[in-house]
């Protein structure tokens, strides 16, 4: 009797310890320091950079679809170009009716030209700019020097193209709205484009400020089209219902904006390339923030907003990719491997990678920060601890579990033999 309470109390105190440990951490601390993120914290971020195939091809804009592939205008080869990242395989499609380069035609202002110098050459730019993706998954651009909208199916490798009907107009960047209508800038005619894919018909408003030079475009959860007015130093929205554009100064004076984009809460960034400034304006507020760019002169160009609303950026002159975090107002920059690599577009993969283009010519690259070592260090710690914790808690269940049951059994034949030992 003795020894069958003996027993059942080991069990109970077993099942119980198993119970009770199963869902705790184990040497989480070390877990820590083995995280990409803990590296991306102490400077040592994980960047990948691939070559492209055609020498001299100047990648200007990029986007990734739902599948992962990444795709990016490349302007000194009149190209629209493929990487696989899974293949590590580039593939180029030369756009049908792509012109010469004409510097003339160019559309850039006095400030943007100095901004560009070093290896990059307006000589040698082709037409495609900016680049976004619909969800089917076809590929639109805007061509530049070819004064159209293009389109690429990816599934039947064929291009559509679509004259504006402004001539010389300059078309630069390009956005897709919720209800499949494609908006662009137009530099040179300082207007704002509009096609309808469902009509194929175009439409466009005149922006107030002339000669204001329109350059990024981003549209928010309302459908409203918000742009950079890059030479009148503003930012504008259009309402598509009723066609009005609203204007806003911006606080530093020849700020020069640039790249735009919306983050989950409604408010608007963008950066401003000659105060090295990223702004802000909120339409809920009604009121812009800005925050210098640690590294001086760095000229901010492109911008995407990660899915924990944090400000990715590239700095052209710099030769970095920036971080900025706004529940913090840190900013975290990391040097790109190869020098003067002249980045200009960056975007976010729904896998949370940072794919950005290095457009100097000789560069000729396209790099990414994988999402582990962009993901926050609060973020990846707990992922990682709670995954690695349950792991080794699995691990020491069984073997606790294991070597209860073998004590048992011990015990259980050791009772056995004392009572044949009692019977004698």
């Amino acid at each position: 009797m003795f020894m069958s309470k003996i027993i059942l109390i080991f069990i109970f105190f077993i099942l119980q310890f198993s119970f009770f440990i199963g869902d705790a951490p184990l040497f989480a601390a070390s877990d820590h320091e083995k995280t990409p993120a803990a590296k991306k914290e102490t400077g040592q971020t994980i960047f990948k950079e691939f070559i492209l195939p055609t020498p001299y091809s100047q990648p200007f804009k990029i986007a990734v679809d739902k599948n992962g592939i990444v795709w990016f205008t490349e302007q000194g080869n009149n190209a629209l170009g493929r990487f696989d990242p899974k293949t590590t395989k580039f593939s180029e499609y030369k756009l049908p009716s792509a012109k010469g380069a004409d510097t003339a035609r160019w559309g850039f202002s006095e400030t943007d030209r100095k901004a560009f110098t070093g290896g990059f050459s307006v000589s040698s730019i082709g037409s495609l700019a900016g680049i976004t993706i619909d969800p089917r998954g076809d590929i639109w651009f805007a061509e530049l020097l070819g004064n159209k909208i293009g389109r690429f199916s990816p599934a039947k490798e064929e291009f559509s193209e679509y004259s504006i009907p402004t001539t010389d107009s300059g078309p630069y960047n390009i956005a897709i709205d919720s209800k499949g209508d494609v908006w662009f800038t137009e530099r040179n005619a300082n207007k704002i484009g509009k096609f309808s894919a469902a009509a194929s018909s175009f439409k466009e408003y005149n922006v107030p400020t002339s000669n204001s030079k329109p350059a990024g475009i981003a549209i928010d959860q309302k459908n409203n089209v918000w742009f950079t007015m890059a030479d009148a130093n503003k930012i504008g929205m259009l309402e598509p219902q009723t066609g009005k554009i609203t204007e806003y100064n911006i606080l530093t004076p020849t700020a020069n904006p640039f790249d735009i984009a919306v983050d989950s809460k409604g408010n608007i960034w963008f950066t401003e390339l000659s105060a090295n400034k990223l702004g802000m304006y909120s339409p809920e507020m009604k009121r812009f923030d800005e925050a210098v760019v640690p590294t001086t002169s760095s000229v901010p160009l492109g911008l995407a907003i990660d899915k924990y609303d944090r400000i990715w950026f590239t700095e052209n002159r710099g030769n970095k990719i920036g971080l900025f975090d706004p529940a913090s107002a840190i900013f975290k920059e990391h040097d790109i491997p190869t020098t003067q690599s002249q980045p200009i577009g960056i975007t976010i993969s729904l896998s949370g990678d940072i794919w950005f283009v290095e457009a100097e010519r000789e560069t000729n690259k396209i790099g990414f920060i994988p999402e582990l070592a962009a993901i926050p260090q609060e973020k990846a710690h707990g992922a990682k601890s709670e995954d690695s914790g349950r792991k080794s808690w699995q691990k020491w269940n069984i073997i606790i579990l294991i070597g209860g049951i073998v004590i048992t059994g011990l015990i259980l034949y050791l009772a056995a033999s004392s009572r044949k030992r009692d019977k004698r």
